[in-house]
């Protein structure tokens, strides 16, 4: 139902623009700050200086929220279904751009890599997103339960000893604030999926109960559902606000509680992530594994 409004409603001349944005966006991210962190991360001789490159990269991330709020009022349909992002990236996305577990689940990943160096058991911890009955597998980031530990190739073996220990016997008061975020998300979540659920059932009803008695004059017509579908777009880009805002928010905390270490280990896998989805290899993988599955399931159909 949001995505058929968002087709009726997309306004064509404003979603351009931000298309461009988030590619210039996104090649700052990759060519500039991420590279930057990750020479201040190789010769953190400067506590300064790797201060400084940790919040360039945090403040990236939050410009670009601020960006997407500044955009909505413009075209909120078209930012809820962006379609600059790829197949791999979609599944992740919630109202319209990254699920803030996903914030929580690269801080959790963290905090079970130091459980599993104290005592390592063979089983692979799968952090899933669950978002509208949807589960995004993030496997990637744990340890494959296949493997021995004298084959696990430790990440942080050729850093300086302060990264390779920044995220060793996190403190108790970190790990009772990502609890704490954890209860907020779970509380706020579903709250805006309600709301998103309860503009689309007004929706309907309205634009029926308006279009019906003035159905056989056009531009009667034209008048009364507009105004319904502007009523409609206003409560999507308050939901939209406040679901950036979350976004936002979670990842403001998340840098605000973690020491400088272990915020810019925290951006520096953000950002890989983010970059990792749009890498052209495994994009074509994984639309490779879809049509061989998409096959299979035909020639299984025949067979039957």
């Amino acid at each position: 139902m949001l995505k058929a409004v968002a087709i009726f409603n997309r306004n064509t001349k404003n979603s351009r623009p931000f298309k461009d944005y988030y590619v210039q966006w996104f090649n700052t991210l990759k060519n500039d700050l991420l590279p930057l962190l990750r020479r201040s991360l190789s010769h953190p001789n400067s506590l300064t200086i790797l201060s400084t490159h940790v919040e360039l990269l945090h403040q990236h991330f939050q410009s670009f929220y601020h960006a997407l709020d500044l955009s909505a009022s413009n075209d909120v349909a078209h930012l809820l279904f962006p379609d600059w992002r790829n197949s791999l990236e979609k599944p992740l996305l919630w109202l319209g751009d990254l699920h803030p577990y996903l914030f929580t689940n690269l801080v959790r990943s963290f905090l079970q890599d130091d459980d599993d160096d104290d005592d390592y058991d063979g089983v692979n911890d799968i952090h899933q997103i669950r978002s509208d009955n949807r589960i995004a597998d993030l496997s990637e980031f744990r340890l494959r339960s296949d493997l021995n530990p004298s084959e696990v190739t430790d990440p942080f073996s050729d850093k300086p000893w302060q990264v390779a220990m920044a995220w060793r016997n996190p403190s108790e008061a970190l790990i009772s604030r990502m609890d704490e975020i954890e209860r907020g998300l779970r509380e706020i979540v579903p709250a805006l999926n309600a709301r998103v659920r309860e503009a689309e059932a007004r929706f309907v009803d309205r634009v029926v109960d308006k279009w019906y008695p003035c159905r056989e004059r056009k531009e009667e017509a034209k008048v009364a559902v507009g105004s319904t579908l502007e009523a409609h777009m206003e409560e999507l880009v308050s939901v939209f606000l406040d679901a950036n805002r979350l976004r936002r928010s979670v990842i403001g905390e998340i840098v605000g509680e973690t020491s400088v270490y272990q915020g810019a280990l925290f951006l520096e896998a953000l950002a890989q992530f983010l970059i990792g989805f749009r890498d052209q290899d495994l994009q074509v993988t994984a639309s490779t594994g879809s049509n061989r599955h998409h096959h299979h399931r035909l020639h299984h159909r025949r067979r039957c």
